[in-house]
């Protein structure tokens, strides 16, 4: 039980890190400060991503990523159910 805890921490901490906003930062060659701006300038758009975008493949990447996370935490959950098995037995 204490693997599910683990494991759900884990997610949490790995959603929460993905959740804040992207944000891009410049610098100002005048003043050699950092600006900080939630929208990055035109010049540096990842065409890629865009494409990918627009297209809908993103949707397929993010899909396939979400399964094979989903996929590796089911055999992690199913491991520790199996270990605390083998481990009950051995105590009796």
């Amino acid at each position: 039980m204490k693997m599910h805890k683990w494991l759900l921490v884990l997610l949490l901490t790995w959603a929460a890190g993905f959740s804040g906003p992207a944000v891009a930062q410049t610098t100002s060659e005048a003043t050699s400060t950092v600006e900080y701006s939630s929208q990055a300038p035109a010049s540096s758009s990842i065409e890629m991503a865009d494409m990918m975008r627009r297209d809908g493949k993103i949707y397929i990447v993010v899909a396939v990523l979400v399964s094979v996370l989903l996929g590796v935490l089911l055999y992690l959950i199913s491991l520790d159910k199996k270990i605390g098995r083998l481990e009950r037995e051995l105590r009796q």
